[in-house]
């Protein structure tokens, strides 16, 4: 059980926090208030924060939003955090993404159906979120090397960021998994 009280809509009064529901049922695409962010709504202005650093990040870029949710998905699994990675797989599949490459994406990454450039962005914000000392320059050129542009990459150093924050919120509440 979480650590922190979970607000359904209907138990909300601060417009703020109404707000912010409304955007999330309207933008993310999920048709439900993800608990991390019901969680959030004990703290309106926090929630709103955290909305518009999420949407900012994953909802808006020249990445794909699948591929930043690849990335949450490799970040959660290093990290064993059970919500991240179960809400994101589920992303991922409401956003089309099939069910094989969702196994070997978490199963044997290697192996997984996706280019190349793809596996090394994935990659590389693994490395940011685990190793962030490791990363070198030889890092960053191999990235412009396959074609990412400078804003791109900080895309995928942002995705990190933010999924690292997550995996930690979410695992110091303990937080339970969405009923989807």
């Amino acid at each position: 059980m979480a650590c922190v009280r979970i607000l359904e809509q209907h138990e909300l009064t601060d417009p703020i926090a109404l707000r912010v529901y409304d955007e999330i049922l309207n933008e993310l695409g999920f048709g439900i208030v993800p608990n991390v962010f019901k969680s959030m709504a004990n703290r309106p202005k926090f929630l709103e924060a955290n909305w518009n650093h999420f949407r900012s990040t994953i909802l808006h870029g020249d990445i794909p939003r699948t591929l930043k949710e690849m990335v949450g998905v490799a970040i959660s699994q290093a990290n064993n955090s059970q919500y991240a990675l179960n809400v994101h797989l589920h992303g991922l599949s409401a956003l089309g993404m099939s069910e094989d490459v969702l196994r070997t994406l978490v199963t044997n990454f290697d192996a997984c159906p996706l280019p190349e450039r793809e596996k090394t962005m994935i990659r590389f914000g693994l490395k940011i979120a685990t190793r962030p000392l490791t990363v070198t320059q030889a890092d960053y050129d191999g990235l412009r090397a396959i074609g990412l542009d400078d804003d791109e990459i900080f895309e995928v150093v942002a995705t990190a960021h933010l999924f690292t924050g997550i995996n930690q919120y979410t695992d110091a509440i303990n937080l339970e998994i969405d009923t989807l």
